[in-house]
């Protein structure tokens, strides 16, 4: 139980110039409020909804957003606890708008009702609270065909939102309900276990514990996901209930991906690359997912898409590239700044050249290996330990862009199982490790410095891409498996004796960098992980994984340890 007091069922009209609180964005059109609508779940549960819509006499589709998160703006606010609201200042939005959902405030004036609604067990909802899987998709069915009936709804339905509003999305479309015409998954895991919490086979069950249970509310019993991980670390059949296999999907996709999320990156191309749809768009953006969503160009990129296939208009939506990718130069916000939205006809991009770069000592790489046989080691059991590095320096400018893969033959004298981080870093030609800003902020308090204020960096920077594996999760499923992307079942522990060399095939997840001739790739192993983009930093360095001692990195000769990278050739501007 929680002290929050029931709301009643109540329609009114909202006045143009009305306002949810004090400095939120106004609204500017007159909007229909429906407060408390109650949708019936097949089993008898009752769960509840708000719906913003224009005052019109047509029929109008309608945009779901569904979480547990709070439906009218009186729930999880997590803006409000991140420094400058991510670029966003609450006159940005109206308040009315789920976390990580669409604004009413922006989308009814054109055209659309917006519907908030509550998941089973969150809030007033009834029912047990739970934490993805297969009863999201199945009550998200139900809610789709509710409100497609509803005498304001032309019957045509389709969801937005971030994250868990996206994962939503994945869950009801493999349900396959028939006015369901279209999803806008922006930001989504499609396997809980391997993209969110158990990434590498390394439990995360703080971050669980974090995010299920000090944001979610309800009145009744809610799944305990951090509780599961703890009696249940190797994968089984509770952890593949929350795995969404879109390879039946053929309903019209636009898909959104980051390279700065710790958390959807790889599940949303997973998910996008599988799926049967035709019809089917993926974009990589270079800043932040919540910004993104309030970016008034992209509001109307993600409204072209809906009049195309809720409304039916023909505005030749199709012909806009398959995949559009960001490029991050790793520059200061105004210059050289990112390179937005490189068209692509597929990802993986059909024209990558995946290049080898082997270990060599003195901590170079190479596209060649060495004869020799050689070893580096360095400690694993602190935050301050010095990790294992290795540099290449571009002779001509080069663009990765897509998922790398590291190949590590490693051993530990002190443990029989070592956790094992990857990252590739960008470096400058003078040698400084680069970080990128995901916002492009304006309009900072005096004094602010967005490369060192250390508040800040813990939730705005973007380092580069990672990977983690646990060694005794090792094993891989070759059916499974592409040749950068190896798929660990992580349902069993092989043991590494403690000085025994294993080999370790670590995919780290997409990226898009650019380098210029004179700057470097720094490929980085470490006993942890540096920080999380998306949460503050505190959440990731409370991770408990089991390393003690040191590891050791061979290479050369009969060990060739590499950092397989995508190398691609760009379109001319």
């Amino acid at each position: 139980m929680y002290p929050y007091k029931k709301q009643t069922p109540n329609t009114r009209k909202l006045p143009v110039g009305w306002t949810f609180a004090e400095g939120r964005r106004p609204l500017h059109e007159e909007t229909i409020f429906d407060e408390v609508v109650e949708i019936p779940l097949r089993g008898g549960v009752k769960i509840y909804c708000d719906i913003f819509r224009p005052v019109t006499d047509t029929k109008i589709p309608a945009i779901l957003a569904v979480s547990p998160y709070g439906k009218n703006g009186h729930g999880f606010r997590i803006f409000d606890n991140i420094p400058f609201r991510l670029g966003l200042p609450e006159s940005a939005t109206s308040g009315l708008e789920k976390f990580e959902g669409p604004d009413p405030a922006e989308w009814c004036p054109r055209g659309y009702a917006i519907v908030n609604v509550d998941i089973r067990g969150s809030w007033d909802s009834e029912g047990d609270l739970y934490i993805e899987g297969s009863q999201m998709g199945v009550d998200g069915y139900d809610t789709v065909e509710f409100i497609a009936k509803q005498p304001w709804c032309n019957g045509a339905v389709s969801m937005c939102g971030n994250s868990w509003l996206a994962t939503e999305q994945w869950a009801t479309a493999i349900q396959k309900p028939p006015s369901l015409k279209c999803i806008a998954p922006w930001e989504a895991f499609t396997d809980k276990y391997r993209d969110l919490i158990c990434r590498g086979g390394v439990p995360k069950v703080n971050f669980a514990s974090f995010i299920f249970n000090k944001t979610v509310r309800g009145r009744n019993r809610r799944e305990d996901i951090g509780g599961a991980l703890e009696k249940w670390p190797l994968f089984n059949g509770y952890w593949e209930d929350k795995v969404y296999d879109t390879s039946d999907l053929t309903v019209p996709i636009y898909a959104l991906a980051s390279y700065s999320s710790g958390n959807h990156g790889s599940g949303t191309v997973r998910g996008w690359n599988a799926a049967a749809s035709k019809d089917k768009w993926i974009r990589f953006h270079p800043t932040q997912e919540w910004f993104d969503l309030y970016t008034p160009r992209y509001i109307d990129d993600l409204q072209r898409f809906f009049d195309r296939y809720l409304k039916g208009i023909d505005n030749g939506w199709e012909k806009t590239p398959k995949v559009r990718v960001s490029i991050l130069t790793y520059g200061n916000r105004f210059e050289p700044g990112p390179r937005w939205d490189v068209p692509f006809a597929d990802y993986p991009i059909p024209s990558t050249e995946y290049r080898k770069l082997y270990l060599r000592d003195s901590g170079k790489l190479s596209t060649s290996p060495q004869a020799s046989e050689d070893s580096v080691t360095h400690h694993v059991d602190g935050y301050q330990a010095k990790p294992s590095e290795f540099v290449l320096t571009f002779d001509k400018a080069t663009t990765l862009i897509g998922h790398s893969k590291a190949e590590l033959w490693m051993s530990c004298r002190d443990k029989d199982d070592l956790d094992v981080y990857v990252s590739i870093r960008k470096l400058s030609k003078s040698g400084e490790v680069l970080e990128h800003v995901n916002v492009p902020w304006e309009n900072l308090p005096e004094g602010v410095n967005t490369q060192h204020d250390v508040p800040m960096a813990q939730t705005v920077k973007y380092t580069g891409p990672t990977g983690i594996l646990r060694a005794s999760h090792r094993a891989k499923d070759p059916e499974r498996s592409t040749p950068m992307i190896p798929y660990h079942p992580h349902d069993k522990e092989e043991k590494v004796p403690p000085g025994e060399i294993v080999k370790l095939e670590i995919s780290l997840w997409p990226m898009g960098i650019h380098f210029e001739a004179g700057e470097s790739l720094l490929f980085r192993v470490q006993g942890f992980i540096d920080t999380s983009s998306d949460f503050p930093s505190h959440i990731e360095k409370k991770l408990d994984n089991l390393n003690e001692g040191r590891h050791t990195i061979h290479f050369g000769g009969k060990y060739d340890s590499t950092i397989i990278v995508p190398v691609v050739a760009l379109p001319s501007q």
